[in-house]
């Protein structure tokens, strides 16, 4: 049995619908992005969405992305990024932003895999940190759940991703959680938002992915930031259900990302 799961990322919303940042119009664009996941006709069994869902962080703007995401709901797993308000996010996602007193995270067993949400938020900061108590669940769920296959979400990538810029403002004291990984042979994939592009890496045996943003695109390789005039995107898993007795580390898995056809709104460096 296969097991389909679609990974969304960095929104960046406004209470304002027709606000844009960087010359795209952020609701519109995920409007389009959720109509080309439609269009697909795959059926998701878990939708992942990696943060910063607003850019202003506002009520409204939560609302309104749960009301342009309510057909996954019941389905759907939120974490928050370097634009979001935990509180607001929890308050408005309910269950779907559930977690710890430390912050929003999960732990769910779905087709035989693990799949594990880690939160990366520091408030008022763009840079992300796994905090040592977030760490320290995240370990025990690892340890727990040592047989499974398993894939972590976060928002920052754990891992340069070759743009000087991004690289600076990622995952702060990263050592730890690299460690944690890298001796956690089951981890196969951390999959990440944050950077606006796709662009893949290694930790230890565990692939490390970044995922397209819904709205701006960021050109990869840079040392200063420039928009891409690539389409946006969005990533789909697909991973196959263990046998019994079978080796975490010998599990099938595959992801691609999905891009729709053609720019239709002009991005402007700013």
């Amino acid at each position: 049995m296969t097991t389909l799961l679609l990974q969304l990322s960095d929104l960046h919303l406004f209470a304002e619908p027709e606000a844009v940042l960087r010359g795209v119009p952020t609701r519109d664009s995920l409007a389009e992005v959720l109509e080309a996941v439609r269009g697909t006709g795959l059926d998701f069994g878990r939708v992942v969405v990696t943060g910063d869902f607003t850019h202003d962080e506002r009520r409204e703007t939560y609302q309104a992305a749960h009301g342009l995401l309510d057909e996954w709901i019941d389905r759907c797993h939120v974490l928050p990024g370097n634009h979001d308000d935990r509180v607001l996010l929890r308050e408005v996602f309910g269950d779907r932003a559930g977690g710890t007193d430390q912050g929003i995270c999960f732990s769910e067993s779905v087709g035989g895999w693990r799949l594990i949400g880690v939160d990366t938020h520091i408030p008022g900061e763009v840079p992300g940190r796994v905090e040592p108590a977030m760490l320290d669940w995240l370990a025990g769920e690892l340890d727990q759940h040592s047989s499974q296959p398993t894939i972590l979400f976060q928002h920052h990538p754990p891992i340069s991703v070759g743009s000087a810029w991004l690289d600076a403002i990622g995952l702060r004291d990263p050592g730890p959680f690299r460690e944690l990984v890298i001796r956690s042979p089951q981890v196969r994939v951390v999959s990440c938002g944050h950077v606006h592009q796709e662009s893949v890496g290694m930790l230890g045996q565990a692939a490390v992915l970044t995922v397209p943003s819904t709205g701006v695109q960021f050109t990869p390789l840079q040392d200063a930031p420039r928009v891409d005039t690539i389409p946006t995107g969005f990533r789909v898993f697909a991973f196959d259900e263990p046998a019994q007795g079978e080796d975490a580390g010998s599990v099938s898995w595959s992801s691609r990302v999905i891009r729709l056809p053609a720019v239709t709104f002009p991005a402007l460096d700013e």
